[in-house]
């Protein structure tokens, strides 16, 4: 199969894509004339969870909920939103509600819906042990694949809710009713099982490869490194995050490289780009009167659909050091059609009510025809992140050691900043924590893991009161379920604490 930045197949499998003109087999209703028989509707089922991750705000039309589903990467909601939003690293220039102004009300289905999924992945994995003529290796890789998507959407639900209902075994398929969540002991269980059943038999690195796309063994392993890191199990985390140094991925020289070339060595998935994997990323970053971007370095790149709405706060901004490299993704400033210049206030030119709340985070320095289509890839797990890990999992396991520093300085020396590393971070692992956390946030921005960080850190509630969120409380570390769910399930689906 070519790689998998179509997305033709996906859209019209597992979900109903109504824009999608291929003639397909639609198996978000299965009956007795669609039934998977063969090896090639076995795929098609798989190929279609791939929608769940796409980048593409509403572009899956749930029938069930008449209405659009955000699938993990929607730009404009969902789980990469919401890890985005309520951080320090990005605001919505207007969506208030991220400044933790929800309550119990807050209707998140278009998000919850898709965790539906990890029950139609149950289904799948069923079919494949019915189906006949697959060979023995095929069906074992398949099986691992379907076991890695539907962990992966376990992983981002129990970030977001923690426990949340779904079949994980065959015998519950044929209960149509709401059942009780999962207990945390479970359902975390079960992700980590599925992910160490898989990997054995997953694709190794896929980059450059006719499976660029699907899942692979390093996404298992992160994963699995991530799932027992928030978890507070480092020792568990440390043999999964060690083995990711043994499977090809290496840092690039430059830090630009990693968001303008959609496979290369540092990039272990991203949401693949192509024409028909459109994503309206591009379109909430700029403002709309931008035509080039960056005082220092003018880019002319400005999509011709421009919104805005999304930026980096410049308290964060500040953060980083005048000659970090990752400066080179961030605009600062940016030019209108007749030349004026906007930079922040007191910045010495003209300013409007974006680029007075924060800078533009552009990340991926790209062809303005790229920008224009929505055709371009989001990185979602690189290694970097392994590098981090390691010095995090080494400072939580052993102190703040010349190795967990080493790991630390690969990061730093890429970008030329190990001169702003603390002399003192070494004297104690809260020092060595501090600046580890706002590291993880000035190399990882906009790749949806600085929520997931700060509640790891325990700084998530007591960042956002720091920066105004007065309505940030304790139990906000979850979001509440939809109460479309609740009403519906007739309460057999409990709200989260403090809702």
């Amino acid at each position: 199969m070519k790689k998998i930045i179509s997305w033709a197949v996906a859209l019209c499998m597992g979900v109903i894509f109504y824009s999608c003109d291929l003639d397909q087999k639609v198996f978000s209703s299965l009956t007795n004339s669609n039934f998977p028989q063969t090896v090639e509707d076995i795929d098609a089922l798989v190929i279609g969870m791939y929608a769940n991750f796409k980048a593409n705000s509403g572009g899956v039309y749930d029938g069930s909920n008449d209405g659009w589903t955000m699938p993990i990467y929607a730009s404009g909601d969902g789980w990469w939103a919401y890890s985005e939003f309520t951080s320090d690293e990005l605001v919505h220039q207007s969506n208030q509600i991220y400044k933790f102004n929800w309550s119990g009300a807050w209707n998140t289905y278009g998000t919850y819906s898709i965790s539906r999924n990890i029950t139609r992945c149950t289904f799948i994995l069923d079919q494949l042990e019915k189906v006949g003529g697959l060979p023995e290796a095929a069906k074992a890789q398949k099986i691992a694949e379907v076991k890695t998507l539907r962990a992966w959407l376990m992983f981002c639900f129990y970030d977001l809710y923690g426990p949340v209902s779904c079949v994980l075994e065959p015998e519950g398929l044929s209960n149509v009713v709401y059942t009780p969540r999962p207990t945390k002991e479970v359902y975390f269980n079960r992700m980590v099982s599925d992910l160490q059943e898989a990997l054995p038999y997953l694709y190794d690195k896929t980059n450059g490869t006719e499976n660029w796309g699907r899942v692979n063994k390093g996404i298992a392993t992160m994963l699995l490194m991530k799932a027992y890191m928030n978890d507070h199990q480092y020792d568990k985390a440390l043999p999964y995050a060690e083995s990711m140094k043994t499977m090809g991925y290496t840092l690039s020289e430059d830090y630009k490289d990693v968001f303008s070339d959609e496979m290369n060595d540092e990039t272990v998935w991203a949401v693949p780009g192509g024409e028909l994997a459109g994503n309206e990323y591009a379109y909430y970053l700029f403002p709309p009167n931008c035509i080039t971007f960056g005082k220092n370095f003018e880019h002319k790149a400005c999509p011709t659909h421009r919104w805005g709405g999304y930026l980096m706060p410049w308290d964060f901004y500040d953060t980083y050091d005048k000659a970090d490299a990752r400066l080179e993704v961030i605009a600062d400033s940016y030019k209108d059609a007749n030349g004026t210049l906007y930079t922040r206030p007191g910045g010495g030119g003209a300013s409007d009510d974006r680029i007075q709340q924060g800078a533009i985070p552009v990340k991926y320095l790209m062809a303005p025809e790229k920008y224009a289509s929505g055709n371009m890839h989001i990185v979602a797990f690189r290694y970097a992140d392994v590098l981090l890990s390691l010095a995090e999992i080494e400072n939580e396991l052993n102190g703040p050691t010349d190795k967990a520093l080493n790991y630390l300085k690969q990061i730093t020396d890429r970008v030329g900043v190990t001169h702003t590393i603390p002399a003192d971070i070494q004297t104690s692992k809260e020092k060595f924590r501090e600046f580890l956390l706002m590291e993880r946030g000035r190399e990882l921005f906009m790749e949806g893991w600085r929520r997931q960080d700060l509640i790891r850190f325990g700084k998530y509630i007591e960042f956002a009161k720091k920066r105004g969120c007065t309505a940030a409380k304790d139990h906000m570390v979850l979001f509440p379920i939809p109460p479309k769910v609740i009403t519906e399930s007739d309460g057999v689906i409990e709200q989260n604490p403090g809702y």
